[in-house]
């Protein structure tokens, strides 16, 4: 199968070839970069956060990588530490041997006794000539592992502050991966409410029926309110209206006629 894929792109590459001529590699190079960009638009936003949340996920084992190297520099300059003050104390017990020597030899005795063993002065003298020579290489050995015990020490130093780094940076990317999220929720929920449709002859419908509803309302108010007035309220808000005067007065005076009690006139005074 593999084989028939292969053959058929060779295929198309030498007919295109053929076909281009040198602009061959420049349209392939351009369609290329068109499917690139083609299925990169593709690609949601959602399976993108979920790539680069596993790629923060993918730096743990670099990370402990990291770490077992610096944890192994560490036991190694411990190590070499140890090693060195203890040659470095031998050196010491080896120098006040050699001083002791050279002191004795500064005398002009010609045998000593050492441990109740005598030497000649020839003998010393070569002792401490072997001596101070296994001393001098010993220092020189010591010196050079004390600068590799100061290039181990730099080493560790620096791969500890580049850890350091990683871990500050990985648990950097952890916030900006979770403000991601956050910031993903809100959109989608925006996008949500955007994408919510409300058919408008519907709102219109239930408008109407609130309408409706209030008018039926007021009618059954303005019943109660008649019904109240029906049933014997005093009607305090209507003025009373005048009584009338003498009727029989008003009807002489417009004909002109007297009553009987204004022809006969004022009453006479009784007699005393």
């Amino acid at each position: 199968m593999f084989k028939r894929i292969f053959t058929g792109a060779a295929t198309l590459v030498v007919a295109g070839g053929l076909i281009l001529g040198a602009d061959a590699l420049s349209y392939l190079q351009t369609v290329g970069s068109n499917v690139r960009q083609a299925v990169k638009k593709e690609i949601s936003v959602e399976f993108e956060l979920d790539r680069i949340r596993n790629e923060v996920t993918n730096l743990m084992p670099e990370i402990r990588r990291h770490l077992e190297t610096v944890a192994e520099q560490s036991v190694d300059v411990k190590d070499l530490q140890r090693v060195l003050e203890e040659r470095e104390s031998a050196l010491s017990k080896q120098k006040d041997a050699i001083l002791t020597l050279r002191q004795d030899l500064q005398t002009d005795r010609q045998s000593f006794v050492y441990r109740t063993v005598s030497w000649s002065r020839s003998e010393v003298e070569a002792d401490l000539a072997h001596r101070f020579e296994s001393y001098c290489t010993a220092e020189e050995c010591v010196k050079r592992d004390r600068q590799i015990l100061t290039a181990q020490k730099d080493t560790l130093h620096a791969n500890q502050r580049k850890l350091d780094t990683m871990l500050l940076r990985k648990k950097d990317l952890i916030v900006k991966v979770a403000q991601l999220e956050a910031r993903l929720k809100q959109v989608q929920a925006a996008e949500t409410v955007s994408s919510m449709e409300v058919d408008d002859t519907q709102l219109a419908r239930v408008e109407k029926l609130i309408r409706d509803m209030n008018r039926v309302l007021d009618v059954r108010e303005s019943v109660l309110e008649t019904q109240g007035q029906i049933q014997g309220r005093i009607p305090v808000e209507d003025a009373t209206n005048p009584a009338k005067g003498d009727v029989l007065g008003e009807i002489d005076s417009h004909f002109g006629l007297q009553t009987d009690a204004a022809a006969a006139g004022p009453a006479a005074d009784p007699v005393l």
